[in-house]
């Protein structure tokens, strides 16, 4: 074994610690069964591409080194999902596990596919894998304005983000591979680089606090827990979401809100959040709109009316977001409440109108 052999070794027994000891750190401060998911899959997945980038771990585990190849071919598409689940309180759906599926389907083809066809199919393994990285750095960036915890926006967007940053690093690496341009010291970098997170990722989550990763505290709790002197507040925004309807505004931003209540934008994110337990500004804004889609749906008198322009009357862009937002509420797409509503098999909402 010469020196180089030895160093990359090391690294990736460094790499592979430290991402234990901030996974362990993520798993003991997420009370959200979803989250804990997704960080097992990402982590693994993460372990699995840094194992199998190491000549010598490959030689040392011999035949072992293929289960390593096929868990690291999904790498980017659980990041993905990871990011998505921690920044946008996503549940895990069949949906969400397409992109590291695809991933893994491609790479396994690209394997066993003739040399001519194999080239391509790296490369669109690639490029899948890039885009994967590239949106997941779109979701922390528009995450952070919707963000309703302060300690989340402050330490997991550059924490994150320049773990997206070193994904597109790799996966551009892997397009100048595929390209041609290959370089011995790619495997030593990538596991160098993998190091540096791990122990940075370690020193900042090792402290990790539930109320960062974790889910969001039932409202009733929240309310509890909160000091009275932000109950005036909390009785303005209330007066004003009611009065004005301004969750019916599609596009309603959070600095919005802050004018229309007179609030400092910092201020009104801690009162929504501390007081009514919302986690972010969407799903604050949509409790609103759900429960006035609910009474709509149930009322006989708007039968006629469309799920689609229903949708639109109430802020939302489009059909999908509602219908996601919906089913997330209720377990129901709006179609089946409405049939059970109006066949007298629930009771019918109040309309916050």
């Amino acid at each position: 074994m010469d020196r180089v052999d030895a160093l990359d070794l090391l690294l990736c027994g460094v790499a592979t610690g430290a991402q234990l000891a901030w996974c362990l750190a993520l798993m003991r401060s997420a009370r959200n069964r979803t989250f804990g998911i997704a960080t097992l899959l990402f982590l693994g997945s993460n372990l699995a591409f840094v194992l199998f980038g190491s000549p010598m771990f490959r030689q040392l585990v011999g035949p072992g080194s293929e289960a390593l190849w096929l868990v690291q071919l999904g790498s980017a598409g659980l990041f993905w999902l990871f990011v998505v689940v921690l920044f946008e309180d996503r549940p895990l759906t069949a949906r969400g596990f397409a992109p590291a599926a695809v991933l893994t389907l491609v790479g396994l083809v690209a394997r066993f596919a003739p040399p001519g066809w194999a080239s391509w199919l790296w490369a669109l393994h690639n490029i899948i894998g890039l885009g994967a990285a590239l949106h997941a750095m779109v979701v922390i960036l528009r995450s952070g304005r919707e963000d309703l915890v302060e300690a989340r926006r402050r330490l997991r967007v550059p924490v994150l983000a320049a773990v997206a940053s070193y994904a597109i690093l790799v996966s551009a690496a892997q397009l100048g591979q595929a390209a041609g341009f290959d370089a011995d010291w790619y495997g030593l970098i990538n596991v160098a680089l993998q190091a540096v997170l791990g122990i940075a990722g370690a020193a900042v989550l090792l402290e990790a606090r539930s109320e960062v990763f974790g889910r969001a505290a039932p409202a009733t709790a929240a309310a509890t827990a909160a000091p009275d002197v932000d109950a005036a507040w909390l009785e303005r925004l209330g007066d004003v979401m009611a009065r004005d309807a301004l969750w019916r505004r599609e596009g309603l931003t959070i600095a919005d809100l802050a004018t229309a209540v007179g609030l400092p934008e910092h201020r009104l994110r801690r009162l929504i959040n501390d007081r009514l337990g919302h986690r972010n500004f969407p799903s604050y804004i949509n409790q609103q709109r759900i429960e006035a889609a609910k009474a709509v749906l149930a009322d006989p008198g708007s039968a006629g009316q469309t799920v689609a322009s229903i949708a639109y009357d109430l802020g939302f862009g489009s059909l999908g977001p509602f219908n996601r937002a919906f089913r997330d509420a209720t377990g129901q797409t709006p179609t089946e409440f409405r049939r059970l509503a109006l066949a007298g098999s629930l009771p019918i909402p109040e309309n916050p109108r």
